[in-house]
């Protein structure tokens, strides 16, 4: 048994996707917070039950609030151990990473420092069921427990940040020449490229490759385009051109032995797929 499913979704509509601005941190559009309430009533019904067995499931956001807010309805049940098909019971609590951080942490800094991880090498036990008399009885998992890891923030556009790409071509002309060459390799003014979100996504990468249960992941369009790359075994000089829709879940599985496959579950409510973000 390889790793069960990823399922890759971009946060719901934002207010900068209506205004078509590229980063930030907005809030959902009205569509947006639909498309969260659609995913919440999705993610029991596809995800929790795997070829019919009840199954453990992990969920992932960035740090900005658009994508914690698309996955906030998501339903996180605590469930014996018992209750799921497995031999040691919780073999593997949802446990933080050195690279995750709060959902509180601000996002300050220069942009060099945005993304440094914050250590933490806390490893946390199991959770347990307690008893009629206070005894610890059972261990328990948590359900879709929402992690939050900066290292799956946007691609940060610099002086770039909450301008459409007409202001960018009219206050960086010739950035935005070399963008359209080079648009993997272009680093904004004071921000970052497609190779710098490689850097950052390299321990998560690591960490996913080391689960058995399927991963939700709620991000963003750069860095789902070279999350989706990786799982699907496509060059990374592909991802800069790749269609990640909003509103749409992804699942991408993958056993190691044959071709990665994907399917894509559309939940709407229909936007406008042509915001700012498309030039990213």
């Amino acid at each position: 048994g390889g790793r069960l499913p990823s399922y890759l979704s971009r946060h719901g509509q934002s207010e900068y996707n209506v205004l078509g601005k590229l980063g930030g941190n907005p809030p959902l559009s009205p569509a947006g917070q639909e498309y969260a309430r659609r995913l919440a009533q999705w993610v029991p019904r596809h995800i929790f039950y795997q070829h019919g067995v009840l199954t453990k499931c992990r969920l992932w956001t960035s740090s900005l609030q658009r994508t914690i807010l698309t996955a906030t309805h998501i339903p996180h049940p605590i469930v014996p151990a018992s209750s799921f098909d497995s031999p040691d019971g919780i073999s593997s609590p949802p446990r933080r990473g050195s690279h995750e951080t709060d959902a509180a942490t601000p996002s300050g800094g220069t942009p060099s420092h945005r993304f440094r991880s914050r250590q933490r090498s806390r490893q946390l036990p199991p959770r347990y069921l307690q008893g009629d008399e206070g005894v610890l009885n059972e261990p328990v998992w948590e359900q879709m427990s929402p992690r939050v890891y900066r290292n799956l923030d946007e691609i940060f556009a610099g002086e770039c940040e909450g301008m459409t790409y007409e202001e960018i071509q009219h206050s960086f002309p010739s950035e935005a020449k070399m963008r359209a060459t080079d648009k993997i390799g272009f680093r904004y003014p004071r921000g970052e490229s497609y190779l710098d979100i490689l850097a950052r996504l390299d321990p998560l990468v690591h960490e996913l490759e080391s689960y058995h249960e399927p991963l939700v992941i709620v991000s963003h369009q750069a860095v789902l385009r070279l999350l989706y790359c990786y799982l699907t075994g496509r060059t990374r000089a592909q991802a800069p051109k790749l269609s990640m829709p909003l509103h749409t879940v992804i699942r991408i599985t993958y056993d190691g032995w044959t071709p990665p496959t994907e399917e894509r579950f559309y939940l709407g409510p229909e936007c406008s797929q042509t915001d700012g973000q498309t030039h990213l």
